[in-house]
């Protein structure tokens, strides 16, 4: 192919990089980047595992004289997250990725840029195809649809890793390495409500204009959640009008601080006027609490159609009490990392059908213990309300191991080479190590490492070259001291 991300050592890596962005691998859409894989591997003799959710694993023998030393384990994802900008045409599951270098960074043109995970993807390929290197046996782990849920790492067979050392690279700072990552349990809780005929004006309550972002990596920056602020409001007008609640809606991602809500209200008409003035106080009050976090929190009230069907007084309580008592934002800082979030929980999406209340929520910690008890919160709260829930996902937990062998290894190469000590991430959100950790045949001594990938999951996603180079540098001479 006629490669783009040229002028740059090592070349093989970058042209990798694009052969794998010229695949279409949005998640769920993963065959065509497996095959290649597979066919890669089939090419230079090397030993390959595709299973029936297209998880690949590629083994390499141990380079002469590495024969006894135990077999480590590289590893990351296929998948990539697709989005784009409305201006530009582009079809993620026909077309490859238009790629753009420019002043040592790597963007795409207009859309995701799929460095995450895809540089994990190049790096492992430079690794297997270049015989140079001193390395022990590897077994090249690239797992499906992790964007959607770790499927892919939860789906595959355990009993084809023989590894003791894991070397994640889905990490996206260089010289900053991940320890230790929260696992996470998705509640679905549902409960029926009933509805009544009533008559009076129809408001609706919009809350926008928040900040959002993702619920783990963003949730010590205390940024408003659109669904508690809400509630709040409505909680502040059933105590001075007569209010029914017609619909309640916010949030959009499970795993996504809720950016936007909206309620639909009926009152008097009498009291039209002391909605709007409560909601006209309202706004001025929160936005001075977030006046930091979100400074451009909108809160409106306006005539909406009139709606003849309410909810009872027991429902609307019921589902207000639920979201008031639930917890959202950070449950405990990790003691052994002050600045680290330990345990958070984020109530994230809230949506009324006819007959049921729909809400999504999701608990993460880095601690196992933490991560049941909050768990637990959410199930004895939901039974108290005579409701309903499902778990939609769980991952487990990579708790931080303070005798981690690979990290010391790391930390003495890093001060080496770079004269001085590499930093380390306990990371609030979820990583493959935490599943493939858990269901290992053998305990699994783990890292996680990368470049420097910044906008990750959105069209101004890029990857900067000399941070991809600085990582392969010390990934082979980090296999050379394995």
């Amino acid at each position: 192919m006629d490669y783009k991300i040229t002028g740059y050592e090592p070349a093989q890596l970058f042209h990798f990089f694009e052969e794998v962005s010229a695949i279409p691998r949005g998640s769920g859409n993963e065959k065509g980047i497996s095959d290649f894989l597979v066919a890669f591997a089939k090419e230079r003799g090397l030993d390959v595992y595709q299973d029936e959710v297209y998880n690949v694993i590629i083994r390499k023998p141990a380079s002469a004289g590495a024969e006894n030393a135990p077999t480590v384990m590289l590893q990351g994802h296929i998948d990539m997250v697709c989005d784009k900008l409305g201006s530009v045409e582009h079809d993620f599951m026909t077309d490859g990725i238009d790629l753009v270098v420019k002043d040592g960074v790597l963007t795409a043109n207009g859309t995701t840029l799929g460095a995450d995970n895809g540089i994990a993807v190049a790096l492992m390929l430079t690794v297997l195809n270049d015989d140079s290197i001193a390395h022990p046996a590897l077994e090249c782990v690239f797992t499906t649809d992790e964007e959607t849920g770790l499927v892919g790492a939860e789906t595959l067979d355990k009993s084809q890793i023989s590894a003791r050392t894991m070397i994640n690279l889905d990490s996206e700072e260089e010289g900053v390495a991940t320890v230790s990552c929260a696992g996470g349990v998705v509640v679905t809780y549902t409960c029926p409500i009933a509805r009544e005929h009533k008559t009076g004006s129809t408001l609706t309550l919009d809350i926008s204009g928040l900040l959002g972002g993702h619920s783990g990596e963003d949730i010590h920056r205390c940024r408003a959640n659109s669904i508690k602020l809400l509630c709040r409001l409505l909680y502040t007008l059933k105590e001075s009008v007569a209010l029914s609640l017609v619909d309640f809606m916010g949030g959009l991602k499970y795993n996504a601080i809720p950016r936007e809500a909206e309620a639909i209200i009926a009152v008097p008409a009498g009291d039209v006027a002391k909605v709007e003035e409560l909601t006209a106080a309202y706004q001025t009050v929160v936005a001075k609490e977030y006046r930091f976090s979100d400074p451009d929190i909108s809160i409106t009230c306006a005539a909406a159609d009139a709606a003849r069907q309410v909810m009872t007084k027991a429902s609307r309580d019921g589902l207000l009490n639920y979201l008031y008592f639930t917890q959202s934002g950070i449950v405990r800082m990790n003691p052994e990392f002050p600045d680290i979030v330990e345990s958070s929980v984020s109530l994230g999406v809230v949506r009324l059908e006819a007959e049921q209340a729909v809400i999504h929520v999701m608990t993460r910690s880095s601690m196992k213990s933490m991560y049941e008890e909050m768990f637990c919160h959410i199930r004895r709260l939901t039974e108290l309300h005579g409701a309903t829930y499902e778990v939609m996902s769980c991952c487990p937990e990579w708790e931080y191991d303070p005798d981690s062998g690979v990290k010391k290894t790391c930390g003495e190469l890093y001060q080496k080479l770079y004269g001085k000590a590499p930093k380390y991430m306990v990371l609030h959100a979820g990583l493959e190590c935490g599943e493939l950790g858990e269901k290992a045949p053998r305990k699994l001594d783990m890292i996680s490492l990368g470049p420097d990938v910044r906008n990750l999951h959105s069209p101004g996603e890029y990857v900067t070259i000399s941070s991809t180079q600085k990582v392969w540098h010390f990934l082979r001479e980090l296999l050379c001291q394995l």
